[in-house]
């Protein structure tokens, strides 16, 4: 679900045409392997007076009609959070997966216009998705990784999280890169003929490094709406 009024995401999340950015973040998710998002105490996420809860689901045909019904339960603070969560995915919309390449690298980055501190990670591809990396690139140009996930999984996303948070300063750089595998020797691929590009079914891709966050000197701002490209 996205966050929103009046049909517009948190994160000014629509792309138009009824689809929504899922760059944008999202305020609660659910994929295969991960069910439950919780925070530690002094941490929550903030949902506005009068928001309206938008749910994005991607299904896929099977034949049969069937009955679904999605519901979304909320545990609220006791008290008032010291540090509020945002979310942001580093996405890349502009895929075009050759047929055939078991190693098709591709990346996107963001660049914090103030301090955040990160507290997470959820990389998110399909099935032709191999593996997955964070890394920070400092204002100096050095580079150091956060996550490394050499065999990425489809039916098994999680939800990495920092034993300590990382504080990062303005300036810095979080680039993502995601490997894919369209080749034949992927049991997973649908049609290693076919050049793949981004979209929300199973059978095409996607590339979104979501990264969890709060502003370390408060007010909290969410990435999107302080100008990051």
């Amino acid at each position: 679900p996205e966050r929103g009024k009046t049909g517009r995401g948190r994160f000014g999340g629509a792309l138009g045409n009824g689809v929504l950015d899922e760059s944008a973040g999202f305020f609660a998710a659910y994929v295969p392997g991960n069910a439950v998002l919780s925070y530690p105490d002094g941490f929550a996420k903030k949902l506005p007076k009068k928001a309206n809860l938008l749910f994005q689901i991607h299904y896929t045909p099977n034949g049969k009609q069937v009955d679904d019904q999605t519901k979304l339960g909320l545990v609220f603070a006791k008290t008032a959070p010291k540090h509020l969560v945002e979310t942001y995915g580093i996405a890349n919309r502009f895929l075009s997966i050759p047929a055939g390449a078991d190693n098709h690298v591709e990346t996107a980055n963001v660049k914090p216009p103030v301090p955040v501190t990160l507290i997470g990670f959820s990389p998110h591809m399909h099935v032709r998705g191999k593996a997955f990396k964070y890394e920070l690139v400092s204002a100096d140009g050095s580079r150091k990784t956060l996550l490394d996930v050499p065999k990425y999984d489809f039916n098994w996303q999680l939800y990495y999280k920092f034993k300590d948070p990382l504080a990062i300063p303005a300036g810095s750089q979080v680039v993502a890169t995601a490997v894919y595998d369209n080749s034949k020797k992927n049991p997973s691929n649908p049609d290693p003929t076919r050049t793949v590009p981004w979209g929300p079914q199973t059978y095409d891709e996607m590339m979104l490094g979501y990264v969890e966050y709060y502003q370390t000197n408060p007010p909290v701002q969410a990435l999107s709406s302080a100008g990051i490209k």
